[in-house]
């Protein structure tokens, strides 16, 4: 029992009286260096009369001197918003507000014994214990993924959420007593559909500056809901555009995480096209969630790379087996299924290329469009199945219709160390070589095509034997002009296999030495050089459609596909159909709205163009609208000067569209029938 004793808890001491408009109940001071990384910035924490939390950084040097809490509080006593993110007062200086701080401050593992002090005691002892529990409940550990790495980590693992912030805290505890239970109630009750619209989604805890990097999903209509007693079920339920039944399904019993709130949104309308019978428990949603980023991306994404809407049956098809059972079938049959999904878009991407050949369109339908139908008509097996045989039985490479002589400017050439090498593969040819020894798609005209925009592809050679390719992708610097910055995109084996450590290690030097200050002008020829690869490659293209058959039953799939998509083989008497070369350059625009399908146009020979004897002029109604698109405009325009008479419709208007693919035109042979024309 005396040893139990000694343990007793001491009395604490009183905390100081401040005449303030908001009187302290607690304050907590802590110097910078306590932090990681260190500063000299004390920071200072605050519990208000009214439930508020305040964290504080303090200028540079300043001391820990309750003095000046009072002009603090003060000038913070209205902002119960927490709108106000720097203060500049007075005597002080500039003073950070830090919202996204965590409620109870977080120090490195050098400087943890301040949990001891009496202020810091006495700070968490005037904490909300039932705000703190709900928000710490809700950043839980999502359930292990069913794939790890060699290491035990996860692959590309889901962005974790930090949630007991300041902020956050602030939105509960200073409620009405009756409101706050029942926006606690909702958040214990849906977790994962109430949380994003009440509570703010932090990257991670923030204690170096207030500015927001995170945004909560409000809904004004939801909280009014929440706090009226009302139907949060069916307000939830119009929120997200789901039925009733996902929203009190298990799977949203507890908080799961994703990458963004229009990322959620997307994966719950995957949920809700499932049966009830087929949808995932929650551990079985989480175990393999961290793939769903590679199966949206080969739907389409916007720019900020959310997820497009999809017709219900797209994901229904695709996991027609079960959530669990077509996921695990996948990870038996192809292993890596981050690697089998990112090569399912050069097997699509060739497909487009295949369905441009049959529907006689310039590209045929976009990838996005593709992987929809594949999936819903075939499943997400028959997708990766099919993209596996395709590899397997080797793509067509980009030998077949680039001439020899294109060499892009190289940025890095050749780079050797320590027995290692990497060669710059800036040639149609040595991309298809390096293609075909390496038995993977990189000799691709698509991979060609990524070159002349910018990226540069490596062959990796290593003093043991090792072999891989390594593909580096440019993006605009912002910090400084006129250059740019590589980042390793992609490093594969010999037959599409993981690189082992020592050569990805040796990627990461080249990617090293391609970012080197000294490469900044070869950087920027690369780039510069695009305009004029691209010039040359549409001059010297062939006449010859890359139509190269796939095997019977990849056949069968893409003419399910097609019919699934609503475009249908063609008859022999469609010469083209295409998007309208140079749309944005013309009065298109001006005429657009009066656009109907199946209008007629009319088609001119350009025969003294200076740019192209073979242009044949686009118009409707006699409204210039751009150009049959080359390489196709010299079957077209032959035809013309033989004196064939062709007939000419809008196809597809699509005012969504980028300008360059707005107009859709059909070019059809017409025969002459006595005094009748049949086309």
């Amino acid at each position: 029992m005396e040893a139990n004793d000694s343990y007793a808890t001491c009395a604490l001491p009183p905390v100081p009286t401040l005449a303030t408009p908001a009187p302290v109940r607690a304050r907590l001071w802590l110097p910078g260096h306590v932090f990681a990384p260190e500063d000299r910035c004390p920071r200072l924490w605050l519990s208000l009369a009214d439930g508020r939390v305040l964290a504080l950084r303090l200028p540079h040097g300043s001391s820990a001197d309750d003095g000046l809490i009072a002009p603090i509080a003060t000038a913070l006593a209205d902002d119960l918003r927490g709108k106000q993110w720097e203060l500049n007062l007075p005597g002080i200086g500039p003073v950070g507000v830090l919202y996204a701080a965590p409620v109870a401050p977080l120090a490195s593992r050098a400087h943890a014994g301040f949990i001891l002090d009496a202020d810091f005691q006495r700070f968490v002892a005037s904490l909300d214990v039932e705000v703190m529990r709900l928000l710490l409940w809700l950043e839980r550990e999502p359930t292990p993924p069913a794939v790890t790495r060699r290491d035990g980590e996860t692959p590309h693992p889901l962005p974790r959420r930090f949630l007991a912030s300041v902020r956050n805290y602030n939105r509960l505890a200073t409620l009405p007593q009756d409101v706050r239970e029942r926006r606690m109630q909702a958040l214990l009750r849906f977790p994962a559909l109430v949380a994003p619209i009440l509570l703010t989604f932090h990257h991670s805890p923030n204690v170096h500056d207030g500015k927001r990097h995170a945004w909560r999903e409000k809904d004004e209509a939801v909280e009014a809901a929440i706090d009226a007693g009302r139907d949060l079920t069916g307000a939830l339920a119009q929120h997200y555009g789901i039925s009733r039944g996902l929203v009190r399904a298990p799977v949203n019993a507890l908080l799961w995480p994703a990458p963004s709130h229009a990322a959620r949104r997307g994966w719950l309308a995957m949920l809700d096209a499932l049966p009830d019978n087929q949808r995932p428990t929650l551990p079985e949603f989480e175990r393999w969630q961290l793939y769903l980023a590679n199966y949206f991306s080969l739907l389409g994404e916007t720019e900020r790379g959310d997820p497009l809407p999809q017709r219900p049956e797209v994901h229904r098809g695709a996991f027609r087996l079960g959530w669990s059972r077509t996921w695990e079938a996948a990870a038996r049959r192809h292993g890596n299924l981050h690697t089998a999904l990112a090569d399912c878009r050069d097997f699509l991407e060739a497909v487009r290329e295949r369905a441009a050949a049959l529907t006689k369109s310039r590209y045929g339908p976009r990838v996005g469009r593709l992987a929809a139908g594949w999936l819903a008509c075939h499943g997400l097996l028959g997708l990766l199945d099919a993209s596996a045989r395709w590899h397997r039985l080797g793509p067509t490479h980009c030998d077949d219709d680039l001439p020899e002589d294109l060499e892009l400017p190289a940025v890095l050439g050749c780079f050797e160390r320590d027995g290692w090498q990497a060669v710059e593969l800036t040639t149609p040819r040595m991309l298809m070589e390096e293609g075909r020894a390496m038995h993977h798609c990189v000799g691709n005209r698509g991979y060609w095509e990524a070159s002349v925009a910018g990226t540069r592809i490596f062959a990796l050679r290593g003093p043991q034997g090792e072999r891989a390719t390594a593909e580096y992708r440019p993006a605009l610097r912002e910090d400084v002009e006129c250059d740019t910055r590589y980042r390793l995109v992609q490093l594969r084996g010999p037959f599409n296999r993981e690189a082992e450590a020592a050569t990805r290690a040796f990627a990461d030097e080249v990617e090293a030495a391609l970012n080197h200050p000294t490469r900044a002008d070869a950087r920027w020829a690369a780039l510069e050089a695009r305009g004029r690869i691209e010039v040359q490659m549409l001059d010297r293209k062939l006449k010859k459609r890359l139509a190269r058959r796939f095997d019977a039953k990849t056949e069968r799939q893409l003419a399910a596909v097609l019919a699934w998509l609503g475009t249908p083989h063609p008859g022999p008497e469609v010469l083209l159909i295409a998007p309208v070369a140079g749309y944005q350059y013309h009065q298109g625009a001006t005429v657009e709205g009066r656009f109907q399908p199946r209008d007629a146009l009319t088609l001119t020979h350009e025969r003294d163009n200076a740019h192209d004897p073979l242009t044949v002029r686009i118009a409707w109604q006699g409204v210039k609208l751009g150009y049959v698109p080359r390489p196709h405009n010299a079957e077209i325009a032959a035809r013309l000067l033989a004196g064939e008479t062709l007939r000419a419709r809008i196809a597809a208007y699509d005012e969504d569209a980028p300008p360059w693919e707005r107009v859709v035109v059909e070019i059809l042979t017409i025969e002459q029938e006595g005094n009748v024309w049949r086309s």
